[in-house]
């Protein structure tokens, strides 16, 4: 059915109809951008490359196929969605896009992103967007309907070809130019693992400098001068379309190319539960003019929206119950123990600001968790299993699809790290590693160094501040240092360790991990003196992962286990000069600092199974 209604708004397609009377205006526009006059003045023969390359990325926009494609999607996303929630919060977009110009800049999960944010503005606004789309979508059909409802397509690299990065430039001012809504995913692809990536400078460079150029011509009028604002959109899908393949790709597969059978097997989809998408705007985030140091004053204003986006990432019913459920040492719960959990962590989100739909913080909590962790099973990541008596329910997740459902859990861990790091220096005050108020704030700052290859952080400081204001709200006054936290009295100190206590595994997998980089260095330091290759490393971690797994010691976690985090893993090592990459090769600068740390892990792994073999968290 759904092939047949793909191919019938097709057919609603007219070639001739673009929201321009013509494409004269957009080229004399582009032309007259300086740096292509420039380069055509030198170069005439390049006024043809430019037009060519105008024409291969160009949005084909049709307002009636746009009109279309919403009517469709009315009918279509019912289907498969709960529904896409929006919330512009304090942004006002309606009153941005007539005062200022506006990019969005969201991050990235599923091609379906695409349709569920345009849909969405498009909805509220009545306004098409621009978005700015891989040249792997460009393909029929999809690739024509993306064209027509606003998508213009760009090659995924250009590095080498200075013409087309200057088309691309004077595409942008063209749309700068005329009060045209922008959008770009600023990680420059989806994230595999759920964890945000780091933003990507080049389209925040490019469109900074197309509106530059806008506000330096002299002969246009002042109106068309608008302010330049970033708008951070934050969204989360309840279960991700493509989700096994990113998850194969975090393992290492090759990226399947689209192709248009790929697009057509979308029909299989309605055997699926998707849930709710949930897009959330964050707050603008407006360039300063003075940009005598560009690259700075891009790379700052990139990090500032990323920090926005995260900030903004909603805590939904799938991924609190996937944190639940793979934090879980048993690997079975019943419901009344996931609901008691998922309200301590509510009440925690609730406390310290952290976001949450809807859906958990009112009366609808409980119906919000069924219905995703209907959608859970239903999409078989989890298992229902009735006891000898049939009185009672225990879930669990099927082993083989761990890794799917932590790419949930990830995109909401970052909300958790401190908490998970005052449980686990508390872990170590008990047991005496941690003697005095210099051993307690090294141990904070170590860890939040192994995380910061994990996650982007906030500073030492806001970091430190939200320590100090979760001990203070477990004990019930004011604690103001972590001198202060080392005279507490041993009930207080007990007192904390309960209120964190339900993100006391949160992070474990990413110890595991850690682990088991620390083990492949140390044993490949032994055997390749002269240093070794990327390949040998990954290949012996994902060996000794492998063995460590079976034998169910310190390893007890299969999601432990990526490609990805082998690489992010190495990465700590690299950076606290344990290790060095040069010329290829992977050198091991200090083998007793890797020991030191293997120690530090291992003792904190097995703390953690120790507790859960006496039925402690």
């Amino acid at each position: 059915m759904i092939a047949k209604e793909w191919l019938e708004l097709l057919k609603q397609i007219n070639p001739m109809e673009h929201l321009l009377e013509n494409f004269k205006e957009m080229e004399e526009i582009v032309l007259s951008y300086p740096k292509i006059q420039e380069r055509i003045k030198a170069r005439p023969e390049d006024k043809t490359k430019v037009l060519k390359n105008l024409k291969e990325m160009r949005s084909e926009l049709s307002m009636t196929f746009l009109k279309s494609f919403e009517t469709f999607l009315d009918n279509t996303l019912i289907h498969l969605y709960d529904g896409i929630k929006f919330k512009e919060n304090e942004t006002a977009l309606s009153h941005l896009l007539d005062s200022a110009n506006i990019v969005l800049v969201p991050n990235h999960q599923s091609h379906a992103d695409y349709v569920a944010i345009n849909y969405i503005f498009f909805k509220n606004y009545k306004r098409p967007l621009f978005v700015a789309g891989g040249n792997n979508l460009n393909i029929f059909p999809i690739g024509t309907l993306f064209r027509k409802s606003g998508c213009f397509f760009i090659r995924r690299t250009f590095a080498n070809d200075i013409l087309y990065k200057l088309t691309l430039e004077a595409y942008l001012y063209f749309m700068l130019y005329k009060g045209m809504p922008i959008e770009f995913f600023f990680e420059g692809g989806r994230s595999r693992t759920g964890k945000l990536l780091p933003p990507r400078f080049g389209l925040y460079q490019m469109i900074i400098e197309a509106h530059q150029a806008l506000r330096q011509n002299e002969s246009l009028p002042q109106e068309l001068k608008k302010p330049l604002k970033f708008v951070p959109v934050s969204i989360m899908h309840e279960y991700v379309p493509e989700q096994k393949s990113l998850i194969k790709e975090a393992d290492g597969a090759k990226k399947k190319k689209e192709s248009a059978t790929q697009v057509f097997s979308l029909v299989k989809l309605f055997s699926y539960q998707f849930g709710n998408v949930h897009i959330n705007l964050g707050r603008p985030v407006e360039i300063s003019f003075d940009l005598t140091d560009l690259k700075h004053a891009t790379q700052r204003l990139a990090f500032d929206c990323f920090f926005e986006v995260g900030k903004n990432m909603r805590v939904t019913p799938t991924s609190l119950l996937s944190m639940i459920l793979l934090d879980e040492p048993r690997g079975a719960m019943t419901w009344s123990e996931i609901l008691n959990k998922a309200i301590l962590i509510r009440n925690y989100c609730q406390k310290f600001n952290v976001p949450l739909t809807d859906s958990l913080s009112d009366e609808h909590f409980e119906k919000a968790l069924e219905r995703s962790i209907d959608i859970l099973i239903g999409n078989k990541k989890v298992n229902a299993i009735g006891n000898y008596q049939g009185t009672q329910i225990f879930y669990s997740i099927i082993e083989s699809s761990r890794k799917e459902v932590l790419y949930f859990k990830n995109t909401i861990l970052h909300h958790f790290l401190v908490p998970w790091i005052i449980y686990l220096g508390w872990v170590n005050l008990f047991s005496g590693k941690i003697k005095d108020v210099d051993d307690l704030k090294r141990f904070f700052l170590n860890e939040r160094k192994k995380l910061s290859h994990e996650f982007y952080l906030p500073t030492v400081k806001e970091f430190l501040n939200l320590a100090l204001s979760i001990i203070s709200d477990a004990i019930g006054r004011e604690v103001k240092s972590l001198k202060e936290c080392m005279e507490l009295t041993h009930p207080e100190l007990y007192l904390i360790l309960t209120k964190v206590t339900p993100f006391a595994r949160s992070c474990h997998y990413l110890m595991e991990a850690y682990y088991i980089s620390g083990l492949t260095l140390k044993e490949l330091s032994f055997t390749h003196d002269a240093g070794f290759k990327m390949d040998t490393y990954t290949k012996r971690y994902k060996e000794i992962f492998e063995n460590h797994l079976k034998m169910k010691g310190v390893i007890q976690y299969p999601e432990s286990y990526s490609l990805a985090l082998s690489r992010s893993s190495l990465d700590f090592f690299i950076h606290s000069k344990m290790a060095q990459m040069n010329a290829g090769y992977l050198n091991i600068l200090d083998v007793e600092k890797i020991d030191e740390m293997l120690s530090t892990l291992e003792a904190n792994l097995l703390a953690k199974i120790q507790a859960n073999l006496l039925g402690h968290s």
